[in-house]
């Protein structure tokens, strides 16, 4: 009987983690979206920061000089940049951050979701256990394979340390959001997409493990 139970809270744990891993897809897709949304914001400030030509080259000095017409005048008064370019680049900006803090809410549900997931298999765990047991969340030592079923106490760990990955990634791309601003360096929006491309606190390999199980 005992046994019999064991294998049903084993089998309700795999289900538990194949949920959790599709919420963890979700997110790996708003990160790619919020990646583009990141590189635009960067295009679009560099745009409106770029040097005026007139200051920068004594060819286009003289050029200009030698053709003062009303409208070379007005658009080198202008800094050199086209109104219409101006605007469409003001215009992405504010697109950037608002699809930014869309994807920000979308990821906030996912993790709320993978911590609620998470919970109940840690309830359902110890629901099924005859003694008291404390489980310690850590990274996997070995890698675990496919035909290499985990238990109950597997896919909980599993998914404590994917979803502290996952947190902790959340936090830092909302921390890059609020950052950002028509006072962002060039060298800090470099930076941010470095991070938010790289992805500092995931392990690809234990996400990877972790996609094998429900497959």
């Amino acid at each position: 009987m005992q046994a019999e139970g064991i294998s049903n809270v084993d089998d309700e744990a795999r289900e538990i983690l194949a949920e959790f891993m599709v919420g963890v897809i979700k997110f790996e897709e708003l990160v790619e979206v919020g990646r583009t949304y990141l590189i635009r914001f960067q295009q679009a400030l560099d745009f409106l920061r770029r040097p005026s030509i007139y200051e920068s080259s004594e060819l286009v000095k003289s050029i200009v000089k030698a053709n003062e017409t009303k409208r070379v005048s007005a658009y080198v008064e202008a800094g050199c940049i086209n109104a219409y370019d101006s605007a469409v680049s003001v215009s992405q900006l504010n697109t950037s951050v608002g699809k930014l803090r869309d994807c920000l809410l979308k990821a906030k549900g996912i993790i709320d979701k993978l911590q609620s997931l998470m919970d109940k298999a840690g309830n359902a765990l110890l629901m099924n256990s005859d003694d008291q047991i404390e489980i310690e969340f850590q990274e996997p030592e070995q890698e675990v394979t496919a035909s290499q079923k985990l238990d109950a106490a597997g896919c909980a760990s599993f998914m404590a340390v994917v979803y502290s990955m996952v947190k902790q990634d959340y936090t830092m791309q909302e921390k890059i959001v609020s950052s950002l601003n028509l006072k962002s360096s060039s060298d800090e929006l470099e930076s941010y997409s470095l991070m938010w491309t790289l992805r500092p606190f995931i392990n690809e390999d234990v996400i990877q493990q972790a996609m094998r199980q429900v497959r």
